[in-house]
């Protein structure tokens, strides 16, 4: 009763349209996580909890067949109007290169674009090609989660201060687990969380180069941004802005870091603008079937979505990559995928004027309708 009533208040307030709007983002693409099946089998030996959650579990860099099958299941799903379901993927565009960070002795953070880790993993020749077929089909439209899915200033620290899990990770070039022999592994992938406020200056640098990378690869200027991981200091919507950024997600109510564990809050809703002129979308959905925690997550989905349309707000699903992944568990990726197909199929016989749409493209119609 508590969450239904809480989806109602949230629901409640904002951008109104009596349009029925799908947006599918997808967050993670492009970066790493477990390299590699041998590469999760060895570091469970070498008492890494790589197993302690569906990401770590499942996620790594998609693959030519990970998004081959992906753009199969979106094809083959059709809106009102003859479009097909689309993917808002919520990307990074580079990775650690850990031969040069190692080579440096660890005193130099080091990155590569996400298109020269493809060239290091079998069966990832044609992950760059992919994209831009799925952009031109409009399958497939990335935009900006940050340079890479990292905070290298602290996840460099964690290696100096000889963070022994950390250190098993950076063998395996593996990222994001927490725990080694049951001990906490330093946190770093929230790329724009500070652990001090002199931390800040350099994420400015981050969103500059990341976003000039993501241009250079997708052939546009990203307009959409949400940080990996964790919420980024509002002081980097002025970078943002500065570099292209029209359209950010927020959590209705959101805490933004400000370094030395403090915060400032916010109230957020769809189509909020903050003093810049940004626009604020807010995700009010979610789809996650590679986590077993939840066994409904078609249903359970359909219910949020139902939500959302009573209100007549636009349905923006949370989804991430995972979800559709093959490279660790073959299962863990073709079970997704048929509860995606699932879901939108009952999306479609439910809702039959539904359109699917891009999270750039929901922004753009709420900008016009302002304007308006």
């Amino acid at each position: 009763m508590l969450s239904k009533i809480r989806k109602n208040a949230s629901n409640c307030i904002g951008w109104s349209t009596n349009r029925k709007f799908v947006v599918l983002e997808s967050d993670d693409w492009g970066s790493i996580r477990t390299r590699s099946k041998a590469d999760y089998d060895t570091m469970l030996l070498e008492k890494i909890d790589i197993d302690r959650s569906n990401f770590t579990r499942n996620d790594c860099l998609e693959s030519n067949t990970d998004l081959e099958r992906l753009f199969d299941v979106l094809s083959q799903n059709k809106d009102a109007k003859g479009a097909n379901a689309v993917f808002t993927p919520m990307s990074v565009v580079a990775n650690p290169n850990f031969d040069l960070i190692e080579n440096s002795n660890f005193e130099q953070y080091y990155y590569e674009p996400f298109t020269e880790t493809c060239l290091r993993y079998p069966n990832h020749d044609r992950v760059h090609d992919l994209w831009l077929e799925g952009i031109a089909n409009k399958l497939f439209v990335p935009q900006f989660h940050g340079r890479e899915h990292l905070n290298s200033q602290r996840w460099m620290r964690g290696l100096k201060s000889n963070d022994r899990g950390l250190q098993v990770l950076f063998k395996h070039q593996s990222i994001g687990a927490t725990r080694y022999n049951n001990l906490p592994i330093s946190e770093h992938l929230a790329a724009f969380d500070p652990e001090s406020e002199t931390d800040i200056p350099y994420y400015s640098s981050v969103i500059s180069t990341g976003l000039s990378l993501f241009e250079e690869l997708c052939g546009y200027k990203a307009q959409y941004f949400v940080a990996s991981n964790s919420p980024e200091p509002k002081s980097l919507e002025k970078d943002l802005k500065e570099n292209g950024i029209e359209y950010l997600t927020r959590y209705k109510l959101q805490k933004y870091p400000l370094g030395d564990n403090k915060y400032e809050k916010e109230i957020n809703w769809v189509g909020k603008k903050n003093q810049l002129g940004q626009i604020i979308i807010t995700r009010n959905c979610g789809f996650e079937p590679s986590d077993t925690s939840k066994m409904d997550w078609v249903n359970s989905c359909l219910a949020d979505i139902k939500n959302a349309f009573y209100w007549n707000k636009p349905a923006v699903i949370s989804t991430h990559r995972v979800n559709y992944i093959s490279g660790i568990f073959e299962s863990n990726g073709t079970k997704g995928l048929q509860k995606l197909d699932q879901l939108l199929k009952l999306i479609k016989k439910n809702w039959p004027e539904v359109e699917f749409i891009t999270s750039e493209e929901l922004g753009n119609i709420i900008k016009k309708s302002k304007s308006a």
